[in-house]
Parts: C-alpha cells; structure tokens; sequence
C-alpha cells in the first residue's frame, strides 16, 4: 500500500490503535485457553494413568501431552513478557532475554519458513543494567524487522551476544536483500515503513532506539555487511 507522505502518519496511528485493540482481545484468549489448556493436561494425566491403553492410544495421548505443554509454554513466555513491571530497573541477563525473545517469534519464524538461532559464547555472561521489558520490546522490534526483510526468502536469523570493551552487544543479523542506501537514512525515523500501514506501521527501529538509548546505549545499522546487521549496546552491568 502507497500512501500519501501527509496521509502516512494517520494511518499508522489508525494501525496502532488496532493493534491496542488486538492486544486487549488477545489478552482475554490466553486467559481462556489457559484455563482450556489446565482441563485437557488433567484429563490426559487421568488417561496416562490406565494400564489398559493400547498402543495407538498412547502414543495419541503422548502426542497430546508434548503439543499441549509446548503450547502452555508458548503462552507462558507471552505472559512473562506483557506483565513484566516497567519500573523496576536492575541486572538483566541479555541471554535471557534473548532466548525468551526468540522463543515467543518461533512459530512466526517456522510459519515463515525462516530459521532464528542464538549465537553466544556459553561461559560468558552478558548482564546489563535496565529494565527486562523494555529491553525485551527493542529486540523483538529488531526480530520482527529481520523476519519481514526475509519475508519469503527462507532465510536465516542470527542474534549475536559478544563483550565488546566495557559493553555488551546485540547483534541482530538476516541474510537478506540489505538496505539500500536512500533508506538507511531514514531508517530509524517514526513511520518509515514501506509497508501496509496498518500491519507495520514503522515504529519498530524507532522505538527500539529510544529504549535503548535510555539505557545509555546505542542502536545502530553496521554498514559492510551482507544483509543487515543492528547493533545494539549496552554498558555492562556494575554492582555498587
């Protein structure tokens, strides 16, 4: 969709303000399917119990039990992630938040026939001082960014934690068609995007920048690189 340049901020606006409306909505079925989710692994654990079960039926049931737990699981990162408290500040493990970021794209990222990985060193850790939820929103923006430069490539996500001097770093890197140079320049300005207004209305990069400078960090496009490489980084966590 081409929209006029005067046109294009009302329309996203209009698009975020859907999404509000989803994300209400949204809400309210997680609760329901939650409590859906508890009767069914009830019951199945009920079943489990028979020593009669032939073996088609229990293997059904073990069906049953991996999709339903992986499903619970799904909604629990979900849940982890809207009611973290924006308040509070402190130690935050950027593995964590990587990992649970990734976990809450994957069904996206396999609907989409894309691969997403971690890629950190195992024994290091990567602690910065802020605040877990709004470091959670400006990496799944920088995600949901790679996932649509992708858009049906099949290619690959990498989120990169390295220490880098005094500072820990989050690389979000995708294998795609890059971005050109008239676009970089813009590319963390409010309602930048070049698609449907209301499925993206560009505020991603936008707001990820802001949270992430409020962190004392920064947010940046590493030139050079096959398709697109964000950094992100942040001072390393410092007991007082």
């Amino acid at each position: 969709m081409t929209l006029p340049l005067r046109q294009a901020p009302d329309q996203a606006l209009i698009g975020l303000n859907r999404q509000a409306t989803v994300a209400r909505l949204l809400a309210g079925a997680v609760h329901e399917v939650n409590n859906a989710l508890q009767v069914i692994s009830g019951t199945l654990e009920v079943l489990e119990l028979r020593a009669d079960l032939p073996p088609p039926v229990a293997d059904a049931l073990a069906r049953l039990r991996t999709q339903s737990t992986r499903a619970a699981a799904a909604l629990g990162h979900v849940t982890l992630f809207t009611k973290t408290p924006l308040e509070v500040t402190g130690p935050v493990n950027m593995r964590d938040v990587v990992e649970e970021s990734l976990a809450l794209r994957e069904f996206a990222v396999r609907r989409a026939r894309l691969s997403a990985r971690l890629d950190a060193d195992r024994g290091t850790a990567f602690v910065v001082t802020g605040n877990r939820g709004d470091l959670q929103q400006a990496l799944l923006n920088l995600i949901i960014n790679a996932e649509q430069a992708l858009a049906g490539s099949g290619g690959t996500i990498v989120v990169q934690l390295t220490i880098e001097g005094d500072g820990v770093v989050v690389r979000v890197i995708d294998d795609g068609p890059g971005i050109d140079a008239a676009r970089a320049d813009r590319l963390f300005e409010p309602f930048a995007s070049a698609g449907d207004p209301f499925e993206t209305p560009g505020l991603g990069l936008w707001a990820s920048r802001r949270l992430v400078e409020r962190h004392g960090g920064t947010l940046t496009l590493e030139p050079g690189t096959a398709g697109t490489a964000l950094a992100v980084r942040l001072p390393t966590f410092r007991a007082r």
